[in-house]
């Protein structure tokens, strides 16, 4: 009886820890591709324009507040694009790298 119980919580928390993780990965999924339209109005910016915009409000007129994204002029050639997830965390793409981390 007790194995069955055992057997059962390990199964739960399984199936609880499983559905969080997929969970988290769709939620960062959906922040990078939000982040993405973006970054590609950034790139088409600075195609036309020859430079990189000095704020957000350049490239996007629907601006939104809370998580993101948002823009950040680093230098002349550099820029991130980042949420702010929950306190501290962030998700933050590199023109540099061009990748997310």
């Amino acid at each position: 009886m007790k194995r069955k119980v055992v057997y059962f919580l390990i199964i739960i928390i399984i199936i609880i820890v499983s559905v969080f993780t997929f969970l988290k990965r769709q939620e960062l999924s959906n922040y990078k591709e939000k982040g993405n339209k973006l970054v590609e109005m950034i790139y088409e910016f600075k195609k036309i324009n020859f430079r990189l915009p000095n704020s957000v409000s350049e490239v996007k007129t629907d601006i939104e507040m809370g998580e993101g994204p948002y823009y950040e002029k680093i230098n002349d050639t550099t820029f991130i694009v980042f949420f702010n997830i929950g306190f501290d965390d962030k998700i933050i793409f590199n023109s540099n790298s061009k990748r997310w981390k």
